[in-house]
């Protein structure tokens, strides 16, 4: 059980919405129901122990596993950080910048997070290491006790309709980051 969920998910919201400022976006505001169906979708990838998207209609998500003692400003600074490959002069879909694109993405309104913790050691999960063509799998099994932070958003962003990062995916404003 996480110690104190509430302000684990209030300074993941806090560190979005510092940097959506950075790019002229505004803030996000908390959504219950994408909070319930990102809560539920955290608990099943920490059973799997591996990423696997949602894909709900019109829901944008940001998914990564992190070392159990991750705080909330490290885990949105590893998908912010990203920026450092996105070429603001030529916007569009950028291969290896979608985590960023998606935090700062202005039309974005809502977001909503779960959080789970991997056990691989359950009885519901002892044959994880025996999952069929183990050596095909194209990713790698999460550690015990990681944390996995699942993020939904809406509308969702990243969208490459033409023009749509352009408006979306801004230049700093700042430079700074508000302390």
């Amino acid at each position: 059980e996480m110690k104190d969920r509430q302000h684990f998910l209030e300074g993941l919201i806090t560190a979005h919405n510092n940097r959506r400022l950075i790019h002229g976006s505004p803030p996000l505001r908390w959504s219950e129901d994408l909070a319930a169906s990102a809560q539920i979708w955290a608990e099943k990838l920490a059973k799997q122990a591996h990423i696997t998207y949602c894909e709900l209609s019109g829901v944008g998500e940001n998914i990564t596993f992190f070392p159990p003692s991750i705080d909330p400003e490290t885990a949105v600074e590893h998908w912010y950080a990203e920026h450092e490959k996105y070429e603001f002069e030529t916007p569009g879909w950028q291969n290896g910048t979608n985590y960023f694109t998606q935090i700062v993405w202005k039309s974005t309104e809502e977001i909503g997070i779960g959080v789970g913790q991997v056990r691989l050691l359950n009885d519901s999960n002892e044959n994880i290491g025996t999952i069929p063509n183990s050596k095909n799998r194209s990713y790698t099994l999460a550690q015990d006790g990681e944390m996995v932070v699942v993020a939904f958003y809406r509308p969702s962003g990243n969208n490459n309709r033409a023009g749509q990062f352009n408006v979306n995916v801004r230049k700093p404003v700042q430079l700074t980051k508000p302390t």
